[in-house]
């Protein structure tokens, strides 16, 4: 079981540097596995740019009114998309570790942000020993191996 960063979905869905790697990552005959925490990201990037790019939003302020004041219905699609990935590719979607010692103890021994503290705690919860990634951070976790072209 691999686990998959928001950073190889987002590739697989937008032309990155990363794009190349992420997608033969994806198509890697492994089960691959991913958490709330990753899609919530997912989501929240790809509509961050978005709403950049169609309604000329520049910070965390701008965004959350074009999505109170347009809704989600001009990103169906785009949402769709996200979505369809993680079904048609059968990418198993974990719960997150919700033990608040193993997530502190991750952001505290490994200099993790938050988020990434929360994947490395899933990925020990659940018995998982690599990630696909293009965030070196998961380098210093000791108990994962990052597959994947680190930045």
């Amino acid at each position: 079981m691999i686990f998959v960063d928001t950073n190889v979905l987002y590739s697989v869905l937008v032309k990155t540097k990363f794009s190349k790697s992420a997608q033969d990552i994806i198509l890697m005959p492994s089960d691959l596995a991913t958490s709330a925490t990753v899609l919530s990201e997912l989501v929240f990037v790809s509509l961050r740019k978005l709403c950049k790019e169609r309604y000329g939003t520049n910070n965390y302020s701008e965004f959350r009114r074009a999505i109170v004041h347009n809704g989600y219905s001009p990103f169906k699609e785009n949402l769709d998309l996200i979505f369809r990935l993680v079904e048609e590719r059968d990418i198993l979607v974990l719960p997150i570790n919700d033990n608040l010692d193993d997530w502190n103890n991750a952001m505290i021994r490994y200099n993790l942000m938050p988020n990434d503290a929360m994947i490395a705690s899933t990925c020990l919860k659940h018995e998982i020993s690599k990630i696909a990634t293009f965030d070196s951070d998961f380098l210093r976790v000791d108990w994962l191996s990052v597959i994947g072209q680190i930045k």
